[in-house]
């Protein structure tokens, strides 16, 4: 998934380049400013453009890593990530996450990136894919697991959101690629 793919809304997802620094820094800002269900608030993404752009480069160095963005009109409005295990002993195994403006969603969008995520996946040879989601944010739960990821279970309590802890649930799918 390191090439551009289009699908219809005009949307076209594609991994991030360096180039996208200013862009995706401005839209992170948005994106994690509209919701309370991503781990990360809006200060604790990247700091400035700089960093962003140091971040996609770490990306695209690392070869079971992938920052996927959608485009629609020359703007970011979503992205999904996976993060494979950098060790001998977990290489197999990736974190995934996806994000979508909020004024995207219900149209596929995260459904294509998640998507995006798994070719990419499959095609670096991970086994396991895994996240975590608030056990509140219940159209992502639905999404995961219409997508066949399953519960593993709970982690009770573990972020404080705005003065309530939350809990999050682990959520796991293997694939048929990786060591056999």
């Amino acid at each position: 998934m390191r090439s551009k793919s289009n699908f219809s809304k005009g949307y076209t997802l594609r991994a991030a380049k360096s180039g996208d620094a200013q862009k995706l820094y401005d839209f992170g800002k948005v994106l994690l400013a509209e919701t309370n269900f991503f781990l990360r608030g809006p200060s604790e993404r990247a700091r400035s453009v700089d960093e962003m752009r140091m971040i996609i480069d770490r990306f695209e160095e690392l070869p079971r890593h992938l920052l996927l963005t959608a485009w629609c009109d020359d703007q970011p409005i979503g992205e999904a990530v996976v993060m494979g295990g950098e060790l001998e002993r977990n290489r197999y195994t990736a974190t995934v996450g996806v994000g979508v403006l909020q004024a995207h969603t219900g149209n596929g969008l995260g459904r294509k990136l998640m998507e995006g995520l798994e070719f990419f996946a499959q095609q670096t040879g991970l086994h396991r894919l895994e996240l975590t989601v608030m056990s509140r944010n219940e159209r992502a739960q639905n999404l995961y697991e219409s997508m066949n990821y399953r519960s593993e279970g709970v982690r009770t309590h573990s972020l404080y959101i705005e003065g309530t802890y939350v809990d999050e649930i682990v959520m796991a799918k293997l694939l048929e690629t990786g060591p056999k």
